[in-house]
């Protein structure tokens, strides 16, 4: 003969199995509606003010870059002033771009709004650690003393569709830009 405590038991811890299932499948349903996919560039600004020889990084943040095909745009500028402070030598600079070789990621480089692509040098290079780079650079620039001078230089990263695989799909793509200032 069946138990009826036990079977009401475990009635109560069905119903409750049930009743848990249905609220996390509704939940998940829930918050599907209010998910959305928008398209776009993705746009950012990096500022280097090069008063003092010396060396400056920044790294960009490129977590929403997809394999579209499309041109993603980042702005940055090189000054050789701040505020009311000018230089007061002649300066040169070296901007480099170094990026981790994870994805297959096109970079190009336009100063003052050339449609010259200005990376004349790319590399592979490997840190002390034993990963690999690519290292890009652009040409040097000058700057006069005492004159306030701003290069703008346009970023244009492209994933292309062609890589949009699920091998890709985890991976991050790491970029530091450099700017090395010295004195003539």
């Amino acid at each position: 003969m069946i138990d009826k405590k036990k079977f009401l038991y475990f009635n109560r811890i069905t119903v409750a199995v049930i009743g848990i299932f249905i609220l996390l499948s509704c939940t998940r349903f829930a918050f599907s509606k209010f998910y959305t996919n928008g398209q776009g560039e993705a746009i950012s600004e990096i500022a280097f003010y090069t008063i003092n020889p010396g060396t400056q990084t920044q790294t960009l943040k490129m977590f929403d870059i997809k394999p579209d095909g499309k041109d993603y745009v980042y702005d940055i500028n090189v000054s050789n002033f701040q505020d009311n402070n000018v230089s007061e030598v002649d300066m040169e600079y070296h901007l480099s771009l170094r990026t981790t070789t994870n994805i297959p990621i096109e970079y190009k480089i336009y100063l003052n709004g050339s449609t010259m692509n200005e990376f004349n040098q790319k590399e592979v290079i490997q840190d002390e650690d034993g990963m690999y780079f690519f290292r890009f650079q652009a040409p040097v620039g000058n700057f006069q003393k005492n004159v306030e001078k701003t290069d703008h230089y346009q970023l244009v990263v492209n994933f292309p569709s062609i890589y949009n695989e699920e091998t890709y799909q985890d991976l991050i793509e790491s970029v530091e830009v450099t700017i090395d200032a010295e004195q003539l």
